[in-house]
């Protein structure tokens, strides 16, 4: 059972990096939004306090599934089916020790919010990533990996659902990717576990992941099932996953894959009963992780996610948590504005970067320039592709009002 279900109690300072103990006028803020609210009650339209902001837009942070993309690099060159699942599945499971100290969230998108950035490999080809707010209500974020070289596109859509459960509140990741293998003509879906917040009201105020997720792929016939638990009344541990690796359709377990996904994780054959590292999250930091390159911020354009926010970043990092807030709510206000002038000239919002793919699907996105063909080193055009993609970034916009627009697009030039 995960903690979020029993709310078993937490020692403070036990794991102070998941931590977050308020001071009083941040504390009584909080008590007065949470006076206001029901069990239960969606979260999106809330204005969430200054103080709990991690300093980066969502559509960056989901930039943290690349950090360790050099996990995958030769995964179309691995001849074996299941070692290329579980290389997918090692991969996968590499993305989420990223996170701030205490609980924190990032910010939430402005509706045509863009951000892009690459990772430079050498012979390994170049990664690069695009992200774009494409709804406002609901609020869905798209974004697309893709390296031409090494042979692989992730397209993806994530819904947050956010809900106050009491004591708790929920970040449930609503959203499916797609990991493209296109010389094995491969399809590796997953799916996200959710965000937790417990100790709003009583104990210690505490980040967890939970929830149940499964990665499978139809053409090597694999499939792992697994759920991201914490402590419970009882037992367990937090940070904690565990799963097993079966045939599609099949109940034997080929392999079970436990630990914690913020330090070691194991792989147990179930035939021989060995037990292994699958994952060393620390040494996997030293060996594989690698940074995003990203145009500096007087480099970009209005629209992007470090321009959008660079006033509300500079008052959470300078601690000036009232210029924060005062920018926030320009940037909210903006928005709003964008809204009503749209609808007063009868115009429907429409996105730049993504398109989409199902009419009645509100998470089929698929970046514009997508390109499902294997790579053909002796073709002139993929030597473009990168700046067809860049290209594609500066066409951006962002929904807000005229107002806004004219401030941010001065303050870009």
């Amino acid at each position: 059972m995960s903690s979020i279900d029993g709310e078993a109690d937490v020692v403070a300072g036990e794991e102070p990096e998941y931590e977050e103990k308020l001071d009083e006028q941040p504390k009584s803020i909080l008590m007065a939004m949470i006076r206001q609210l029901k069990t239960g009650m969606d979260l999106s339209r809330v204005t969430l306090p200054t103080f709990i902001l991690e300093p980066r837009s969502f559509l960056e942070k989901c930039s943290d599934f690349m950090a360790h993309g050099r996990l995958i690099q030769d995964i179309a060159t691995t001849s074996d089916p299941l070692e290329r699942f579980l290389t997918v599945t090692r991969w996968y499971l590499c993305g989420w020790h990223f996170k701030p100290p205490g609980v924190k969230k990032p910010y939430n998108p402005i509706l045509g919010e863009v951000f892009h950035c690459k990772w430079d490999y050498g012979d390994g080809g170049t990664t690069y990533y695009l992200a774009e707010q494409v709804s406002h209500h609901p609020p869905i974020s798209a974004f697309h990996f893709v390296n031409r070289k090494a042979g692989w596109i992730l397209n993806a859509a994530i819904n947050p659902k956010s809900k106050f459960l009491g004591n708790s509140a929920a970040s449930i990741m609503d959203g499916q990717a797609s990991l493209h293998i296109l010389a094995l003509g491969e399809t590796y879906t997953f799916n996200f576990p959710s965000y937790y917040v417990r100790g709003l009201l009583i104990g210690v105020m505490r980040m967890e992941i939970a929830g149940d997720v499964q990665i499978s792929c139809k053409e090597t016939g694999f499939q792992w099932t697994a759920s991201f638990t914490n402590r419970g009344y009882f037992k367990g541990e937090n940070n904690s996953v565990s799963g097993k690796v079966t045939r599609i359709g099949s109940k034997d377990t080929i392999c079970k894959i436990d630990g914690r996904w913020d330090r070691v994780i194991k792989i147990t054959d179930k035939k021989t009963g060995a037990s292994n590292v699958f994952l060393d999250v620390e040494a996997e930091k030293q060996k594989s992780f690698m940074p995003l390159n990203v145009d500096p911020e007087d480099k970009q354009k209005y629209y992007e996610s470090r321009r959008v926010w660079s006033q509300v970043t500079r008052g959470l990092k300078t601690q000036n948590l009232d210029f924060a807030t005062e920018h926030k709510t320009k940037l909210e206000d903006g928005q709003r504005a964008g809204k009503k002038e749209r609808d007063e000239r009868g115009q429907a919002w429409q996105t730049k970067l993504f398109e989409k793919v199902v009419p009645n699907d509100p998470l089929s996105w698929r970046c514009k320039i997508c390109k499902f063909t294997a790579y053909n080193p002796n073709d002139p055009e993929e030597e473009k592709f990168g700046a067809q993609l860049k290209a594609l970034a500066d066409s951006g916009e962002l929904a807000v009002g005229t107002e806004l627009m004219a401030t941010l697009k001065g303050s870009s030039s």
